[in-house]
């Protein structure tokens, strides 16, 4: 049987794709005013498919469509490390992201909801708090009884790329269950993207050159053909690339320390950074933290953020990674087209404001379960009112042979 899910909050398609990949038919996306990644999805609905509608208009005004699930990720900046310590919390004004979400799902009136978010929002105490009080919202807007579920889990422990822990918050009103994840194998970045080393950088279409790994063999295209292999192409990638040119930038390095090694080797830094010189020599070369790192191509893949494409310098290549190679780490095939986005102007933070597609179409699958009748056995531990927590994040350690 095929079931039915409307994504509301999405943003960039990976969550959507999850779930059309996990069985789902897609019947509506819902975004606030503006469309954040809804031009992603309508340029790839050769993979979600042609009978649904996007709406990008303020909460209140989507229109209701027939759902077994609604899915999405809110916003989580209100419990990200990364946002400002005054921003965050259940009191942060963007977690009312996350009442619109109830909002719409007390609309549909759908068996199950889910979302994602980051772990804090269920680990804190304020987190776990508010996760309880959107359930609570539901069941008075629904005068119906959810059961709450919070699934912690890791993309690297559901098939993903990258060491990336993060929460779902899923309310049914089925039982539902997972079932532990078997994990033969866990990548590294070079198995994710190494095959991609030594294309031409371009936006066009353009045959691979070099065998696939073991990963990457399920994500290429069947034509043979892939798109969107550039750099965003920012003053800060030419700063970088001045740099690259006087000192060598090992790897898991910042910034911060090459700008250093380049100052005592040449006793300045490149002519490119002459407007700032002064101010970083003074600063003790210290630029922040979210600044770029020559990611480790022997290790795990890191969280792509929506400043990735400044921030993520290739293992291998004295470059900055690019457009496919961010969506590869984050789980989009290659027949995600990327070319027609080119002129969309968020296009490039997109990657960053969504979920992986393999963890999506993971709960997605156990979703799809419940409603078949036949939940996975792990529940989880009861902590509460119909409120279980069940934890698969550290579930890749277990390798089975």
């Amino acid at each position: 049987m095929t079931y039915q899910a409307v994504d509301v909050l999405g943003f960039a398609g990976g969550f959507t794709l999850g779930m059309v990949q996990a069985g789902f038919s897609l019947v509506g996306k819902r975004e606030l005013p503006g469309g954040f990644g809804v031009a992603n999805c309508e340029a790839n609905r050769h993979l979600l498919g042609k009978n649904w509608s996007a709406e990008a208009c303020e909460p209140k005004d989507w229109s209701r469509v027939s759902a077994d699930v609604v899915f999405g990720n809110p916003p989580c900046s209100g419990f990200s490390v990364m946002s400002v310590k005054s921003f965050r919390g259940a009191d942060s004004p963007v977690n009312e992201c996350m009442f619109n979400f109830v909002r719409y799902v007390a609309k549909v009136q759908p068996v199950i909801a889910v979302f994602e978010s980051v772990q804090l929002a269920r680990t804190s105490v304020d987190g776990r708090q508010l996760m309880a009080m959107l359930r609570s919202y539901l069941e008075d807007l629904t005068d119906d009884k959810w059961s709450l579920y919070h699934v912690r889990h890791n993309a690297l422990s559901v098939g993903g790329a990258a060491m990336r822990r993060r929460y779902f918050w899923l309310v049914s009103r089925i039982p539902f269950g997972i079932e532990i994840p078997a994990i033969r194998q866990t990548p590294t970045l070079n198995d994710v993207i190494g095959d991609l080393t030594n294309l031409p950088l371009t936006w066009l279409r353009q045959p691979y050159r070099s065998p696939a790994s073991w990963w990457s063999a399920s994500r290429r295209a069947e034509t043979n053909v892939l798109d969107g292999h550039i750099t965003q192409g920012t003053p800060l990638e030419s700063r970088i690339m001045d740099l690259l040119r006087g000192v060598r930038w090992l790897p898991s390095e910042s910034i911060s320390a090459v700008a250093r090694r380049h100052y005592e080797a040449y006793g300045r830094l490149p002519t490119s950074w002459a407007a700032t010189e002064r101010k970083i020599v003074a600063n003790d070369f210290h630029m922040g933290y979210t600044i770029p790192v020559k990611w480790n191509g022997d290790a795990y893949a890191r969280v792509i953020t929506g400043g990735a494409l400044c921030t993520v310098l290739h293992p291998t290549e004295d470059r900055l990674i690019t457009y496919r190679e961010a969506a590869r780490i984050v789980g989009f095939p290659d027949d995600w087209v990327i070319r027609p986005l080119r002129h969309v102007p968020s296009m490039a933070a997109t990657w960053g404001k969504g979920i992986t597609v393999d963890c999506g179409r993971w709960i997605g699958s156990w979703i799809r379960e419940a409603l078949d009748g036949t939940p996975g056995k792990h529940v989880g531990t009861l902590i509460g009112d119909r409120e279980w927590d069940i934890d698969v994040t550290h579930a890749y350690r277990n390798l089975v042979q």
